[in-house]
């Protein structure tokens, strides 16, 4: 384990990066980019000591679960010293803010790898989900179809950050893995980082890097994430579950007296529980449909 320190202006932040193996295929795992997505910091542990028992079979296994330690140690998505979002300035800048600095560091420190997994979270109430630009790299689709979680979604494509850029300018095989948090900072979501950990390992057998038969499914792929918003504020009351299919036309729920309707056919992948919430219009859930 070697650990990499950035300074700016007497203040400093550090990662820790983990290697196992020699050789290729190159696979790098990253997590906590936002320092309160601890589900992800969670599986990326896992990961560490499953190669520290278990040394790969081929290849090398890079992994660094905690990117953003300083933004950690807060329980904040930006960094404490700048206000950051750092997965919005990749590939960084060595001249610039500590966050910028961080950046360019990671994206460096990333760039021997052939496929990269970048280990986030959603929020409480939702589903797992891989997202990637499934439509841009046959690569991509050939390592998302190769991570065994049900549900694969289309990004918008966002530039800044580290997997579309590893995608789209060094043309590396690069996704996110979107994990549900737990109830509360820090907290984590068991059952779903379990989900993740399992799909990544047969991933990780796929390419012969892991011992095993690969135990899962290749995922479902859907178009891109669709928020779902109320007319107005009030009490939600949801009518559908999680992964339900809806219909377009369908009541999914209510907010005080007026019913909200499903926008188009697809499955519910996030709805937030029964609650007030009192912005204008507030969102309340995501529907993803079929690619």
């Amino acid at each position: 384990m070697k650990t990499v320190t950035i300074e700016e202006y007497g203040v400093n932040t550090q990662y820790d990066v983990y290697t196992f193996g020699s050789g290729e295929p190159h696979i790098t795992f990253t997590a906590g980019i936002h320092g309160n997505e601890v589900s992800g910091i969670y599986v990326a542990q896992r990961l560490i000591g499953h190669f520290i028992k278990n040394p790969p079979v081929k290849g090398t296994v890079k992994i660094i679960p905690t990117v953003n330690a300083a933004a950690m140690r807060c329980m904040q998505r930006r960094s404490p010293f700048d206000a950051v979002d750092l997965n919005r300035v990749f590939p960084g800048n060595e001249s610039g803010s500590i966050s910028h600095k961080l950046a360019a560091s990671i994206y460096s420190e990333t760039a021997d790898a052939d496929i990269l997994v970048d280990l986030h979270c959603c929020g409480q109430h939702g589903l797992p989900y891989i997202l990637s630009v499934y439509s841009e790299s046959a690569k991509v689709r050939n390592l998302v179809s190769r991570i065994t979680m049900p549900i694969a979604v289309h990004s918008e494509g966002l530039g800044g950050q580290l997997f579309t850029e590893s995608c789209r300018k060094r043309a590396q095989a690069a996704c996110i893995i979107e994990i549900p948090s737990g109830a509360g900072d820090g907290a984590v979501n068991l059952k779903f980082a379990d989900v993740c950990f399992n799909g990544l390992m047969d991933m990780l057998k796929s390419e012969g890097v892991a011992a095993g038969k690969v135990e899962g499914h290749a995922p479902t792929f859907y178009g891109k994430l669709i928020d779902i918003n109320a007319p107005h504020a009030g009490l939600w009351q949801p009518e559908k579950e999680i992964g339900a299919a809806i219909r377009a036309g369908e009541r999914i729920g209510r907010m005080d007296a007026t019913d909200v309707y499903a926008p188009a056919d697809g499955m519910l992948i996030a709805c937030l529980p029964c609650g007030y919430y009192l912005d204008d219009k507030p969102y309340i859930g995501m529907y993803v449909q079929k690619a």
